[in-house]
């Protein structure tokens, strides 16, 4: 199941059309039939900081999919997303130039910090939800002490509505906010 995210906020920035309910509502179908659900995710979208990473590992604690696979968004061509961080992308411009974890436009964190949390939140749900078990406890420490650190000091998460295209933008480069502020 493309998941993506747990937090709503993030699922309507993504333009999925995709509401939580829906998603808890199918898990439960699923396990109702005896079928297995397994959630695609995805880390890094803009304007995605602690609180959503957080709804997100809410999410698969109350939804228990059987399986997870874990991501970080990558801005394909083509898409909004892609427009928005186009100016912003680093050396590694493809897909093909990165691996999943492995960030290619100006993410909230650092690539460390996205392996930290897959490798906990995959624990957890191969220790069958059990976080304060061995090895799962180690790896959520390991995440909530890398949280503050691994932070992209570079951008600044905000909603706020382009006057060039009138569309909404979860991103902002601290240059960029500061160079306004120089100005006004």
């Amino acid at each position: 199941m493309g998941v993506e995210s747990g937090s709503q906020t993030i699922l309507d920035a993504m333009e999925k059309g995709l509401k939580l309910t829906a998603v808890r509502a199918a898990r439960q179908r699923l396990a109702t039939a005896g079928i297995r659900a397994c959630y695609f995710l995805q880390f890094g979208y803009p304007g995605e900081g602690w609180a959503e990473i957080c709804e997100t590992v809410q999410l698969v604690r109350d939804t228990r999919p059987d399986d997870i696979g874990v991501s970080v968004s990558y801005p394909l061509p083509g898409t909004a997303f892609f427009e928005q961080v186009q100016a912003h992308l680093g050396m590694k411009r493809n897909w093909s130039d990165s691996d999943d974890l492995c960030t290619i436009h100006i993410a909230s964190y650092n690539d460390s910090f996205y392996h930290a949390l897959r490798d906990a939140l995959h624990a957890e749900v191969a220790a069958g939800y059990a976080s304060d078990s061995f090895p799962c406890r180690p790896l959520w420490d390991l995440v909530r002490e890398m949280e503050p650190a691994c932070r992209n000091r570079n951008v600044l998460s905000l909603r706020s509505e382009s006057p060039e295209t009138g569309t909404q933008s979860a991103f902002l480069p601290l240059e960029q906010l500061l160079a306004g502020a120089r100005t006004s």
